[in-house]
């Protein structure tokens, strides 16, 4: 009789231990905005401020969208699968698209412009991301060349 309990008892803490891993997923889903402004001072002393506008959106299926665009409607929006461990956010492109705007002018893409365009130069993998203590909806994301403070849409 003992051995039945033993058996059911530890069978019981099989059962809970496994469904409560799969509550406890690492994927989220939430969509997520940014409008920023970053200073950049070249190597020339001529300094620009870029205002960004960034959205992204984690599903809860392991996918997510990602767009950057500045102004001139220039930017980028990629797709593809993510990882959010331990703080740390991957974003695994699948595929990837430049926005480059009709423009009025006809001036040349600047070097910053042709940079932002291209998404391999926002994600990365293990980016830092934490939830700040004054908004736990917001997401602080930290790549190598940059940081944004999304907030719910």
């Amino acid at each position: 009789m003992n051995k039945l309990a033993l058996l059911g008892v530890t069978l019981g803490g099989l059962l809970t231990g496994f469904l409560m891993n799969q509550n406890t997923s690492s994927l989220v889903s939430e969509r997520l905005s940014s409008d920023t402004r970053v200073h950049v001072t070249t190597s020339f002393g001529k300094s620009l401020n870029i205002d960004i506008n960034a959205g992204l959106e984690l599903k809860d299926t392991g996918q997510f969208e990602y767009y950057i665009v500045i102004p001139r409607d220039i930017g980028f929006s990629a797709v593809g699968d993510y990882q959010l461990d331990d703080g740390l956010l991957s974003l695994n492109i699948t595929n990837s698209e430049p926005l480059l705007g009709e423009s009025s002018s006809k001036d040349p893409l600047q070097l910053y412009e042709k940079l932002v365009s291209r998404a391999e130069m926002h994600t990365t993998e293990n980016m830092m991301a934490f939830r700040p203590q004054h908004n736990k909806d917001a997401l602080l994301l930290f790549s190598e060349r940059g940081a944004f403070y999304f907030k719910p849409r």
